[in-house]
């Protein structure tokens, strides 16, 4: 196998790293594989390497599980006597569970034992996760760390950022034992994007006694896992962000198209199973400056009475999540519960609600849903991050396992004991909303999703100059973990 594997690359004149062909000979059919890696790079390199390999794999892991679930589905149609059998979603029973979710559950009271128990869950937590990393083993705290005058390995949580006038940055770090000064120079690997209150690792050096030069910044991060596990069923999930129905810039029109597509009965809209709702599904009442002179419904039970009458086209097989935003009658700060039991009687007993944010499962995929509002913080911090695409902000969450890691900014973050925000799990899809973009990606194995809107510019985005992109659906195959838009 291994002199056929030589032939092929040698055809296509590419040379092979060592590392890249034991890989390829642990698959099952490796001469299909390589050619599937092959026909996916974008360039045709002079050597192929494992960066190479990362970049399709997951591409290609997702076209051969599509392949197989086709092939399955022509067996399931070849068995019959009758011809032709059409699987639906409607044929499947819906499976969720909500797994975290803040109902219920909070403590708050905005003491100074409570900030004390949320800053201190939070380094622990995502200190442990980052003891876990290989490249931090045998690190110290930062008291006996200052003393070592060779190379240290510590966790701390950043308490501020600045910049200096050479480009580099200086950050003021702690743990529980003492601060620190450490200067992240442009060198240092892992060294972009620190924002304030995050927990990272550091591995440096003593340049004097005040000042710690690093060498490398470790993230928590999430693993990087291979393709997609999906569940069995050829099933979908839509993703339906920001529609704020009761503003004068709701889109009805598209939103019209949107339930006739959802009844036309083809293939894609015949396999929805889930529509999940990231929040703002209504514009609320004061949420920003004169709104009211751009809102069309001025009360906010009447604005979700009319949201309730939009979601009754929607198929009765579908099952309809629902989290909250910033706009939402919920309190404003994160996590947010689900909506209020005044709120949810409006609604048909079938509809499931969640806070913000929450990890579900659908049909056994985890998802984790958040509205965003703190890649408001992550734009206005990171200078490489912006509102054109939240996707990048995302993956600073999951490599940062913490979906708001910025106390006291943009985001209002309520002081719970256990902090809510951190990713402890690694979904299989994370979506997010807020920004009136529109996106799917891949990180590390986990899909990304950014959910649109079906609102139009308002003055307020005009003034911000933020162009939106509404009337788009995200839909992820639940089985293949294909993801796709559709565009009304």
């Amino acid at each position: 196998m291994r002199d056929q594997l030589l032939s092929f690359f040698t055809e296509k004149g590419t040379l092979v790293e060592p590392e890249v062909m034991e890989h390829i000979l642990s698959e099952e059919d490796p001469i299909q594989f390589a050619e599937s890696i092959y026909s996916n790079l974008e360039a045709k390199p002079l050597v192929l390497t494992m960066e190479d390999i990362i970049k399709v794999e997951s591409i290609v892991r997702d076209v051969a599980q599509e392949h197989k679930a086709e092939k399955e589905s022509k067996e399931i149609k070849s068995s019959s006597g009758r011809g032709k059998v059409s699987v639906k979603a409607k044929d499947f029973n819906s499976e969720v569970k909500i797994k975290k979710d803040i109902t219920g559950n909070s403590t708050c009271e905005g003491t100074i034992k409570d900030f004390q128990k949320y800053f201190k869950h939070r380094f622990q937590t995502l200190g442990m996760m980052i003891r876990r990393r290989r490249e931090i083993g045998g690190c110290i705290d930062i008291s006996r760390a200052r003393k070592k005058a060779t190379q240290m390995r510590f966790v701390c949580i950043v308490n501020s950022v600045r910049d200096t006038k050479s480009g580099h940055k200086i950050i003021e770090v702690e743990d529980e034992t003492d601060v620190a000064s450490v200067l992240v120079t442009d060198s240092a690997i892992g060294g972009e994007n620190i924002v304030p209150d995050e927990v990272i690792g550091i591995i440096g050096k003593s340049w004097r006694q005040d000042l710690i030069i690093a060498e490398r910044i470790v993230r928590p991060d999430i693993p990087d896992r291979r393709g997609f596990e999906g569940c069995d069923d050829p099933i979908s999930v839509a993703f339906v962000s920001d529609t704020h129905v009761g503003s004068n810039t709701f889109m009805q029109e598209k939103w019209d198209k949107f339930m006739a597509w959802m009844n036309n009965g083809d293939e894609i809209s015949s396999s929805i199973k889930y529509i999940v709702i990231p929040g703002d599904v209504v514009d609320g009442i004061g949420i920003y400056p004169r709104q009211e002179e751009e809102l069309s419904i001025h009360n906010i039970y009447e604005q979700y009475e009319e949201f309730v009458r939009l979601l009754q086209d929607i198929p009765d097989h579908v099952q309809i999540i629902i989290c909250p935003g910033n706009h939402d009658a919920v309190r404003p700060a994160e996590p947010q519960p689900a909506l209020p039991s005044n709120i949810r009687k409006l609604f048909p007993s079938e509809v499931i609600f969640a806070g913000n944010p929450s990890t579900m499962t659908l049909h056994g995929v985890e998802v984790l849903v958040y509205h965003g509002k703190s890649i408001d913080d992550f734009v206005g911090t990171v200078p490489s991050l912006t509102y054109e695409n939240p996707l990048e902000s995302m993956r600073e969450m999951l490599k940062k396992r913490h979906l708001a890691p910025t106390y006291g900014a943009k985001t209002p973050i309520a002081p719970e004991s256990r902090d809510h925000l951190v990713i402890d799990t690694v979904p299989d899809i994370f979506v997010t909303g807020h920004v009136h973009w529109v996106g799917v990606d891949e990180y590390n194995g986990v899909r990304l999703v950014n959910a649109s809107t079906w609102q139009s510019q308002t003055s307020y985005q005009k003034m911000r100059n933020i162009d939106p992109i509404p009337a788009m659906v995200p839909i992820i195959n639940l089985q293949t973990g294909r993801a796709r838009i559709k565009e009304f």
